[in-house]
């Protein structure tokens, strides 16, 4: 009986811990973002509201996360300039610089990418800031751009029009119409891409992946800047989408079985 009972105790635990999993990732609504005047704080993607932590002195193409460290990179430079970001404050290091001049920043989980003014996608070394061209996007700019960050997929929104990049050509391809917002910055939290708009206002957008469609959110309060950076917070060690999160799934049961085993010798 007592067995019997080990047995339950430990399948229902360890059933717990992989739906705890699930929730906090759902659940985690919280981003950090930057702005064009040179503002970063933390945003609460369900309410808008922006907490002020600090000024980065810069005004940052985006932001993006790799080797659990937070980046940001200088917008329409001639020197193209590597930043880690410090989440406390915001404060930028320089890490090095390139010979590109950088209009959109962001990462996937395996990499930075930034485009330049050029209409090309480059991705970026974490350790130097070299770019290096992967290839031309075939896009003409709209009036706000921004590349994602924490997705596997890199997404583009030019305009009213979300895109996804080839990371090996560069190559963009339409997903579709947004609907009329123009996104300054997106981030993926949670399982949700989320689009930081700054026409037709300031306000945060949950952006439908398979068609483009831009559903409204919030106002943001707190901030009357323009979004040009999103950051998943807090900075993942690693950064797994919601399939990953699934595969914890046989794992947890398998411990369960395993401990099952042990107790039954």
């Amino acid at each position: 009986m007592r067995i019997q009972f080990a047995k339950s105790r430990v399948a229902i635990c360890c059933t717990l811990l992989f739906l705890s999993f699930a929730v906090a990732a759902k659940a985690d609504n919280i981003a950090y973002m930057g702005t064009v005047t040179g503002e970063f704080g933390t945003i609460d993607l369900n309410t808008g509201v922006f907490t002020l932590l600090g000024n980065s002195g810069v005004t940052l193409a985006g932001m993006a996360v790799a080797n659990a460290t937070l980046y940001g990179s200088s917008y329409h430079t001639s020197t193209g300039v590597l930043y880690s970001i410090n989440p406390a404050n915001g404060i930028p290091t320089v890490i090095g610089t390139s010979s590109l001049d950088i209009d959109d920043f962001g990462s996937t989980t395996s990499g930075l990418f930034a485009v330049g003014f050029d209409a090309n996608l480059y991705s970026i070394n974490a350790s130097t800031g070299a770019a290096t061209l992967i290839g031309p996007t075939g896009l003409s700019f709209g009036f706000w751009r921004s590349l994602s960050t924490n997705s596997s997929t890199l997404y583009f929104a030019d305009g009213v029009n979300l895109y996804t990049l080839n990371t090996t050509t560069g190559a963009a391809t339409l997903i579709g119409n947004m609907g009329g917002p123009e996104m300054g910055a997106m981030v993926l939290e949670g399982g949700f891409l989320y689009g930081g708009a700054n026409l037709p206002s300031l306000s945060v957008y949950t952006l439908d992946t398979t068609t483009g469609a831009a559903t409204t959110g919030p106002s943001v309060t707190g901030s009357s800047s323009a979004f040009f950076a999103l950051a998943p917070n807090p900075i993942p060690l690693t950064t797994p989408e919601p399939s990953s999160l699934l595969l914890l799934g046989p794992a947890v049961l398998g411990l369960a079985g395993l401990v099952q085993r042990k107790i039954k010798l």
